[in-house]
């Protein structure tokens, strides 16, 4: 079955997107950056939807063209209902356009979840990625919680464990995995970079009240409070955009809470300022300062919007 996916996926990726013009190199910053990591959130790749297509192809070549990326990260539903047709595409433009080593897929209710258009349960749908991921992505993990080291820079990664429709399941196992986990990250004092596609309760639920974690966000939430580093918690889902011309982040104590807008689809919930599709994050590490730059990765355009933590 794994080598019909990447068959399919060759054969698609030929056909469905085709670069016009080159991208300019684009650089960070400052100069001496310990890391850097691009987010993309929500990418939607649609059915027959060539515009979707061309949307993720320009933005692919677009992560691939900074002088320096150590990461591509997904922030989940990063198809529109987890189809094979829709993960051929998304896999097989990944293939042909990246070529950055460390490639992180975190899942959201679009890619588990069943629908009208999710043919399964969330087994068969959990199945199915895991199909496609060890089919094309090097990073080797067999669960949805995960954590992966960058230069002793810690990722983290967490799942939902169910179908909770547009909420999360985060069983205690994950829970005591993850305080185990903060708890080792302790010694050397760095920050700790968490993706996660659905936000905390407490955090944007005026923009959407029921997509957040649900019942479980309570108990993530003491154990993030109770760890002694810097913790940036990346998540996507709301399609809420960009306020008042700054990045969406709640700082809370030690916690950083960063909502990353959808790439392939309108940021039309909560009325945002700026609703373009194509954007993301590209994330700056630095001895004393993380520095969170909007770029619309599409269009190949900074936004001229970004947030720094000082460490």
């Amino acid at each position: 079955m794994k080598l019909l996916y990447k068959l399919l996926a060759f054969i698609l990726a030929l056909f469905i997107y085709s670069p016009v013009n080159e991208i300019a190199t684009y650089t960070t910053s400052k100069e001496d950056a310990d890391i850097v990591f691009s987010v993309l959130s929500d990418v939607h790749v649609e059915g027959n939807n060539k515009d979707k297509f061309e949307l993720f192809g320009e933005g692919l070549r677009d992560v691939n063209s900074a002088d320096k990326n150590d990461a591509l990260i997904f922030l989940g539903d990063n198809t529109m209902n987890n189809q094979v047709i829709e993960l051929s595409a998304f896999f097989g433009l990944l293939k042909k356009h990246n070529q950055i080593d460390n490639v992180f897929m975190v899942t959201g209710n679009h890619d588990l979840c069943p629908s009208k258009y999710n043919v399964g349960d969330y087994e068969d749908l959990k199945d199915r990625f895991f199909d496609y991921k060890g089919s094309f992505i090097k990073a080797k993990y067999d669960t949805l919680y995960y954590n992966y080291s960058i230069d002793g820079y810690k990722f983290i990664v967490l799942g939902s464990e169910s179908d909770a429709g547009v909420q999360e399941d985060i069983s205690d196992k994950q829970l005591d995995w993850l305080e185990n986990e903060l708890k080792l990250a302790e010694k050397d004092g760095k920050p700790i970079f968490i993706f996660n596609h659905y936000p905390l309760n407490h955090t944007w639920e005026d923009v959407w009240t029921d997509g957040h974690i649900g019942e479980d966000s309570e108990k993530l939430h003491e154990i993030l409070k109770n760890s002694k580093n810097q913790i940036v918690y990346f998540s996507g889902h709301l399609h809420m955009g960009l306020y008042d011309n700054q990045v969406s982040y709640v700082n809370e104590n030690n916690i950083t809470y960063i909502s990353v807008p959808a790439f392939g689809a309108d940021n039309t919930i909560g009325d945002a300022d700026i609703q373009d599709k194509g954007m993301g994050m590209y994330v700056e590490v630095y001895e004393n300062e993380i520095v969170v730059r909007v770029r619309n990765f599409a269009e190949h355009k900074w936004m001229d919007i970004e947030h720094s933590i000082s460490l």
